[in-house]
């Protein structure tokens, strides 16, 4: 007969517990957005039936947001949304897709390629932080995300070099690469440093290979961090797994907006710990903003 430990039950739970908040996640919103790439692209080739169609489509401005599930925007408030209010004159496809890491950006540029964008903005690497975090975390994303090692910084960084060459080979977009979110919003929590980990990998990455880098961590941190002081602390880092599965539940079934989930998380910037509210999404959209208005380099 066989036998389990208490703490054999607890590390079970907790391994299951992420694998379906992972899985959640991934299907949240049924992943594309829709405006993602390949609408995009059949939405242009039924315009261009029409007489002239072909030319005014190609004088509009391209712009592609790509992404895991904070640039998707169904589980974090949709900046992408707020950018096409703000810019009419620019067509935006949002290629963000729930869940993903950097590998998996990576294995899907072409679809973003063929767009022939004059602009792409890259938001990745939460994902390949949380899968950092223990042997049940990595687990649950490889088996998941179907990735062909364990998540490491190396791993993100050699992805993330992949996908901005990419671009810079075949496209001639202009490039801007955002550093993360903070993980939490405690400063000195393991999980909140390690998003300023990777987010100078990221720093590191654009500086080489010479595009913009939006320093989109560092606005939300400044804000966080200049706070007054109060006795209310935001939710724990241990609960995120589950605040993201009961916030998909409080929007499906209550009709909560994500501004209301984040302020019964007492968040001021986040909604789950890891999603962004409107104030944190505001940001996102100014930083992508400024960079869009800026003239292109001679």
């Amino acid at each position: 007969m066989i036998s389990f430990s208490l703490f054999d039950l607890i590390l079970f739970g907790a391994l299951l517990l992420f694998f379906i908040s992972v899985i959640f996640l991934s299907r949240a919103g049924y992943d594309l957005a829709p405006n993602n790439p390949k609408a995009f692209r059949e939405g242009i080739a039924r315009e261009s039936l029409a007489p002239n169609s072909c030319e005014v489509a190609r004088e509009r401005r391209v712009a592609v947001c790509a992404g895991d599930s904070i640039t998707r925007g169904a589980v974090s408030v949709d900046y992408v949304s707020m950018l096409e209010a703000r810019l009419p004159e620019w067509d935006f496809v949002n290629a963000g897709v729930n869940g993903e890491l950097a590998y998996n950006l990576a294995q899907r540029m072409e679809d973003i390629v063929a767009l022939d964008p004059d602009a792409v903005t890259v938001l990745v690497g939460t994902n390949d932080v949380n899968a950092t975090f223990g042997f049940q975390a990595a687990l649950g994303y490889m088996a998941v995300k179907r990735l062909p090692e364990r998540p490491s910084p190396y791993f993100f960084r050699e992805n993330l070099v992949g996908i901005v060459r990419t671009l810079k080979r075949e496209t001639r977009a202009r490039i801007a690469l955002f550093s993360i979110p903070p993980i939490g919003e405690e400063p000195g929590h393991y999980a909140y440093l390690r998003t300023e980990d990777y987010s100078m990998i990221i720093k590191s990455v654009a500086k080489d290979e010479g595009v913009e880098y939006l320093p989109l961590r560092e606005r939300l941190c400044s804000y966080i961090e200049g706070l007054p002081p109060t006795t209310e602390r935001p939710l724990g880092f241990r609960d995120f797994g589950a605040a993201a599965m009961r916030a998909g539940r409080m929007q499906r079934y209550l009709g909560k907006s994500l501004d209301e989930i984040s302020a019964s998380n007492r968040f001021h910037i986040l909604v789950d710990g890891v999603h962004l509210n409107t104030h944190g999404a505001m940001m996102a959209a100014d930083l992508a903003e400024s960079f869009l208005r800026s003239p292109r380099p001679l």
